[in-house]
């Protein structure tokens, strides 16, 4: 049984001769390292091709279904551009200038957002699997990770086209780009390891997942830059901090640095980053690890 371990057999008492099973409530330890992550490596592209199965599931691998990937978000950032610009009475020169802003914050959070939100329920959706195989169960979170990217990259064209419509300068600086991806990959596998987890002990994690994920956004480097949040959050300093401490503000916020201004991530702010991203994943990988072997008998 894996959710309890055996501890020993005895005789039953009298002359029955009946062994007893002893079982003890599980004890919760991370499994061998190296054997775990050698058989997760040799398994990935299990993790992948359960990533496209996903996608074609959910019609994401269509004309239709990619479109709407950019589609979705793309009308989401037109609401927030005329409730943060126009209606704010703060129009921007070039509308364009104004709407990458909040569109490379999106697109970003998108990112994370799909991660988090897709690994939720990768364990609980895979309970057939669970209880029939036995396989290292990071392969479910990681398919969610593979499947966000595959979501991902259509957007990053789309943004690409609207940098360039707004007139906006690409440079070296960009080269920055690829370890701050890292970081928030890190970061946002480490939070979905954490959320797949808790979302086999308490079952309306993903039901209430998506209201956690729709205040983040208002908490993040999304609607605005570091720079404008800092000056419109001066006068407010309890504001301005839990705006800091959120772990995104980092991320996406040297994200923004590199795209919108042309230039290299502050240092703090990578080092920041990187710092909750390997919380994040140490913390998050920990508590799924030590718990993976209970998975088949809450499921």
């Amino acid at each position: 049984m894996d959710a309890e371990a055996e501890v020993g057999r005895r005789s039953g008492a009298g002359n029955s001769g009946v062994p007893v099973h002893v079982y003890e409530p599980y004890h919760a330890h991370l499994p061998p390292l190296r054997v775990y992550f050698r058989e997760v490596w040799q398994r990935r592209r299990f993790a992948y091709r359960m990533a496209h199965a996903t996608l074609k599931g959910r019609n994401y691998e269509t004309v239709f279904g990619q479109l709407w990937l950019v589609i979705n978000p793309l009308l989401l950032a037109a609401v927030y551009f005329m409730l943060v610009t126009v209606l704010a009475g703060s129009p921007h020169s070039n509308p364009l200038m104004g709407f990458t802003v909040i569109l490379s914050g999106l697109f970003a959070y998108y990112y994370t957002r799909n991660i988090v939100q897709l690994s939720s329920t990768s364990i609980t959706g895979g309970g057939k699997m669970i209880m029939n195989m036995a396989f290292p169960k990071a392969l479910l979170p990681l398919s969610s990770l593979f499947s966000s990217f595959m979501m991902y990259w259509p957007t990053l064209v789309v943004y690409a086209i609207a940098h360039a419509a707004a007139g906006r300068a690409v440079g070296i600086a960009f080269a920055w780009l690829v370890p701050i991806f890292v970081v928030q990959t890190v970061f946002s596998f480490g939070c979905g390891l954490f959320f797949a987890a808790m979302a086999v002990y308490f079952r309306d994690t993903s039901s209430l997942l998506p209201y956690a994920l729709r205040i983040w956004i208002y908490l993040s480097p999304v609607l605005f830059t570091v720079s404008q949040a800092k000056e419109k959050l001066s006068a407010n300093p309890w504001l301005l901090w839990i705006f800091k401490v959120n772990p995104l503000y980092p991320i996406i916020g040297s994200w923004n640095q590199v795209v919108l201004e042309n230039r290299a991530p502050d240092g703090a702010l990578m080092v920041y980053g990187t710092a909750w991203a390997v919380v994040a994943l140490i913390g998050g990988a920990w508590f799924f690890l030590s718990r993976e072997r209970e998975f088949a008998y809450r499921i």
